[in-house]
């Protein structure tokens, strides 16, 4: 919901910024670098209307195309001004969605932004305030039950396993601890 959210934020502030430059409209054919500029600022914003992107990822895509970095630059410029290119923004709601639904760890979280092209010191100063509120043992004891295996907590062979997919999944060993006595204490009662 969160990316939704902001995907649906994205697509009204595209397009309001394409209203405000002119995009889309007639060009004056004789000034060609600022037509050169409008056609990387249309790609970027239809890029940008199907999803919220990276400033890397965006400047990959339009470099795809053909653009040079210069024109690419200018744009990329621009839409941070307007607001298009939130990297600190789009690092909360992906955090969230990663945290919530696909109830990854926190070093899980990290690798899958430094995967969406996310830069490192970003990662490093945002990370921490992007997941304050979440409860990853909890989340770690909802995984678990998730995907069924507290049956194979209870014994010895496929608790390692588990205990493996865990730690891929991103959760420490407290995180991990935390899960299994409380799953434990729950088949005692039963």
């Amino acid at each position: 919901q969160a990316l939704n959210e902001a995907n649906q934020t994205t697509l009204t502030n595209i397009y309001s910024f394409n209203k405000y430059y002119g995009l889309k409209d007639n060009i004056n054919e004789n000034e060609s670098k600022n037509t050169e500029l409008k056609d990387v600022m249309n790609s970027a914003s239809n890029i940008l209307v199907f999803a919220d992107n990276t400033e890397k990822s965006l400047r990959e895509k339009l470099s795809r195309k053909g653009y040079n970095d210069e024109l690419i630059e200018s744009a990329v410029l621009k839409l941070k001004e307007a607001g298009l290119i939130n990297d600190a923004r789009l690092i909360k709601s992906y955090t969230e969605y990663l945290a919530d639904k696909k109830l990854y760890g926190k070093a899980r979280i990290k690798l899958e932004l430094q995967k969406k092209g996310f830069e490192r010191e970003l990662i490093g100063q945002k990370l921490d305030e992007c997941v304050e509120d979440v409860d990853f043992n909890e989340n770690c004891l909802k995984l678990v039950r998730k995907k069924n295996l507290v049956r194979k907590i209870c014994d010895s062979k496929t608790a390692r396993a588990v205990t493996a997919a865990l730690a891929r999944y991103g959760y420490g060993y407290a995180e991990i601890k935390y899960a299994y006595t409380r799953l434990l204490e729950e088949n005692e009662e039963d």
